[in-house]
This record gives C-alpha cells, structure tokens and sequence, in this order.
C-alpha cells in the first residue's frame, strides 16, 4: 500500500514527465516545419522518457559529488564537474556564470556603513 507522501511524489514525477513531453513535442514541431519531415508518436515518447532517465543520473550523480565534498547543498562546481565531459555545456555554463558574476559586481554599490558613516559626518562637521 502506499502512503500520501508516495502518492504525492509519483504524481510530482508524472507532472515533470509530462511537461517534458509537452516541451518536445514543440521542439518537434519547430524540427518538422523546419526540415519538412514527420517526428510519430513513438520516437517522442522515447525521447521523453531517454531526457527523464538522463536527467536522473544528473541529479544522483550531482547529490554524489556534493556528498562527496562534505556538503549537504550542490554548488556551480558541482554542475560544472558534471558538464566536463561535454566541452560545449561546459562553456556555455562558464559563460553564463560569469555573466551572473558581472551583473552581480555592477548591480552592488559602495555605500557608507550605520554607524561609522554618521560618525565621520560628525567628526567633519
């Protein structure tokens, strides 16, 4: 018999499936209009359920090298070691990454501390 949490995770793992078979089917669509050929049903769903089984061994083997490391949350390094084999994921997520870096340097800006701020303006004053 299974419990709710059961019940509830099956269900939470059904909707996933589902919304990565809804996305690609309309990548297909895009693939059919473009190149002028047919993509059946079939050859959709193993697709789908080839992306879902890939996308398990990437959270296992991410939740591995985390453990591994003595942590209890995945870091980028551990999403980066993931992509080593793949030169291209590899690059375009260190891009990504130093785009975030940028915007996070440019959006901080200096500004004066509580305290000692008001005491300097004091001491000028």
């Amino acid at each position: 018999m299974t419990t709710n949490a059961e019940y509830d995770q099956l269900e939470r793992e059904q909707q996933l499936k589902a919304a990565m078979y809804f996305s690609i089917k309309q990548i297909s669509r895009e693939v059919q209009d473009e190149m002028e050929v047919s993509i059946s049903p079939q050859v959709l769903a193993t697709l789908s359920e080839s992306l879902s089984q890939q996308v398990q061994c990437y959270a296992v083997d991410l939740e591995n090298f985390a453990k591994h490391a003595r942590r209890t949350n995945i870091s980028v390094d551990d999403v980066r070691l993931l992509a080593r084999r793949n030169p291209a994921l590899l690059q375009h997520l260190n891009s990504m990454i130093e785009d975030q870096t940028a915007q996070k340097e440019t959006s901080k800006k200096p500004r004066a501390k509580g305290k000692a701020a008001s005491k300097n303006n004091d001491e000028n004053d």
